[in-house]
């Protein structure tokens, strides 16, 4: 990674072992560098509302165990999130871990990553970066309507 560009860790943080974990993260898993190149970012699609409150209940457990918490939105089958740590401040192993745990739940779930915007790491024209609502806030009637 160019050292310019790269991400920022933590401080005590294993930075040769966690460079090499972030790198798999950017590349195969498609998380994306923050802004800031402190955190890694991602957003999940799925099925309903339903699937993708139960994928942040599953992370909050999780979240629980690691004693380590996300920024994070959602906006009706779609759920965006941010892992960083904020003392000391940049990237840390809890990220890596829980970026990881976040994927396993997302796959079991159905999950597909939403696709982000390399530059800005964000998609949508929405208050919350990376989310537009859904069909959920059209009604149904309209929905069959537009389709026929």
């Amino acid at each position: 990674m160019d050292p310019g560009k790269g991400p920022i860790f933590s401080e005590g943080s294993d930075h040769e072992r966690l460079s090499s974990d972030v790198g798999s993260l950017l590349t195969e898993a498609k998380w994306v560098l923050s802004n800031d190149h402190k955190g890694v970012e991602k957003g999940f699609q799925f099925k309903g509302f339903n699937k993708a409150w139960e994928f942040m209940n599953l992370v909050a457990a999780d979240c629980k165990k690691q004693k380590h918490h996300p920024e994070w939105s959602n906006i009706y089958n779609k759920t965006r999130i941010r892992w960083t740590t904020h003392s000391p401040s940049g990237l840390s192993e809890k990220d890596i871990t829980m970026a990881r745990i976040c994927d396993a739940h997302a796959e079991s779930l159905g999950g597909i990553p939403i696709t982000q915007v390399a530059e800005t790491g964000v998609t949508g024209s929405s208050a919350t970066p990376g989310l537009e609502a859904g069909e959920c806030c059209v009604p149904k009637r309209a929905n069959k309507t537009e389709s026929q």
